[in-house]
């Protein structure tokens, strides 16, 4: 469910920005309002700031699904998939026990990563949000001031 969400934001945000832009290069030739650069460049930034870390939250996302698809405990036949050798003795309990320990931990914290990225991927949406309202807001006004 969160992976649609963000990618409906992603793609929200990307084209919301395209009106500004050219309602602000439609000008008559007057300078424009230096606070205007200063929130584009802002907008870039937090543009792409935002997708690295949708970049981020997919990695983690296809860590998180291969781990959980590889539940199988490592037995000689695990053993042979991986590339081992043929005659490799079967992995004792104790082993599996602790690689399945080890792989739940990694479950939980991709889990938790995961959380991360989707909290600081919707704040910088946000963000975004509130800088375009303030980008469009002093459009209008340089369009009213003409």
């Amino acid at each position: 469910m969160k992976p649609i969400i963000i990618l409906a934001l992603l793609l929200l945000f990307s084209g919301v920005t395209g009106p500004v832009y050219a309602q602000l290069a439609s000008g008559s030739g007057t300078r424009p309002d230096p606070r205007l650069a200063q929130l584009e460049m802002a907008l870039n930034h937090l543009g792409q700031e935002q997708q690295a870390v949708y970049q981020q939250f997919q990695m983690i996302q296809e860590l998180r699904r291969n781990e959980i698809q590889d539940s199988q405990p490592l037995t000689a036949q695990g053993y042979l998939t991986m590339g081992g050798v043929k005659e490799a003795p079967p992995a004792s309990y104790d082993d599996n026990i602790r690689l399945q320990r080890e792989r739940t931990e990694r479950i939980q914290q991709y889990t938790r990563d995961l959380n991360q990225l989707y909290a600081r991927y919707a704040e910088l949406g946000n963000q975004k949000r509130a800088l375009l309202d303030q980008l469009t807001e002093l459009a209008q006004q340089a369009q009213a001031g003409r």
